[in-house]
């Protein structure tokens, strides 16, 4: 607890100096504005109307990220890991684009300062979601817990930031608009933390366990064969005890389903089919890589050229991975035996 505690401490006074570098790299910005006018046109007033205007939407929007945001951790116990997965990227693509559209805004004369700050705002905001996803993954997967805990309430952190930021933005463009003879120049509130105590690195540790808990955000990986989706060329006509009984042919291509039954994307997966004959002991095999398959996805993988010889008993084994982690290893091989008709 006292480690904690002193880590908490360090925390504030990294908010600190932060705000405080903050406040004087615009420092300079605020001493080489040029004397107030109070006899700005009609066109001027309308150019500040619009971009006031353009600035308080962006606003909107950068607030309602952080509503859905703190949605999803509240609902995070009903998610599967994928819609996790799918909602925190929704998050991250609406904060990269509110601040590449407040990037591309130009702002009317003596408002760059306010401008800047507002840039700093939705950065800071944008990457604090960029760097809690992998981090709160990597947290439920047992992958360098503390220092995943440290990258979440480091996220937290940075929207607190932003949001004493944001008041410096206020305060910059009242300002900006007392030298131009504008009174009362206001724009909307923005705080996106919604909890301070999220800063507190035994918060963050409390709600990572929490989570935890929920089976349905731990990784699951595993493939498998779906054994009786196989299918053969030439077809089965027939069955005899335990061999299926293949139409006449002089090649043999085999079709069957993989399935990635984890809930991880799963790229380069190995399938490899053995094909053996009863009077020749070395197995000729083939092999194919699925280079990536969604969680719950079946893909059809067929391998062709397989040699026929009627007649003869014949077996062919077909495996896929193992990939890495996998537990339940029983149902990545299906093995069949087969005689091509005479």
């Amino acid at each position: 607890m006292e480690r904690r505690s002193r880590r908490d401490s360090i925390i504030t006074l990294i908010i600190m100096v932060i705000i405080a570098s903050v406040i004087i790299s615009w420092l300079s910005g605020l001493w080489s504005f040029n004397p107030g006018r109070k006899d700005l046109t009609d066109e001027e007033r309308l150019t500040i109307a619009d971009y006031i205007n353009s600035i308080s939407v962006l606003v909107q929007h950068s607030n309602k990220t952080s509503v859905d945001f703190f949605m999803a951790l509240d609902n995070i116990k009903g998610l599967s890991r994928e819609e996790l997965d799918s909602k925190l990227s929704e998050i991250i693509e609406e904060s990269r684009v509110v601040l590449e559209n407040c990037e591309g805004l130009h702002p009317p004369e003596f408002f760059d300062v306010p401008h800047g700050y507002f840039i700093l705002v939705l950065k800071v905001r944008n990457n604090a979601y960029e760097n809690f996803k992998p981090a709160l993954f990597n947290a439920l997967q047992d992958l360098d817990l503390d220092i995943s805990c440290s990258q979440i309430t480091d996220s937290f952190l940075s929207l607190y930031m932003s949001d004493e930021i944001y008041k410096y933005f206020q305060e910059e463009l009242a300002a900006s608009g007392e030298k131009l003879g504008i009174k009362n120049l206001t724009i909307i509130d923005s705080k996106v933390l919604r909890d301070k105590r999220l800063v507190s690195s035994e918060n963050v540790l409390n709600f990572v366990s929490e989570i935890k808990t929920v089976t349905t955000l731990q990784e699951r990986r595993g493939v498998a064969v779906i054994a009786e989706s196989i299918e053969f060329d030439p077809p089965k006509i027939n069955e005899q005890g335990d061999y299926l009984i293949l139409a006449k042919g002089s090649e043999i291509s085999i079709t069957v389903l993989v399935e990635n039954q984890g809930n991880v994307v799963e790229n380069d997966v190995n399938v490899v089919m053995k094909y053996e004959t009863e009077d020749n002991p070395k197995a000729e095999e083939k092999k194919y890589v699925i280079s990536t398959i969604a969680p719950s996805e079946q893909k059809a993988i067929t391998l062709t050229g397989f040699k026929a010889y009627p007649g003869r008993k014949c077996q062919l084994t077909v495996t896929v991975g193992p990939v890495p982690n996998e537990v339940v290893l029983a149902n990545n091989t299906a093995s069949y035996k087969f005689v091509v008709e005479k």
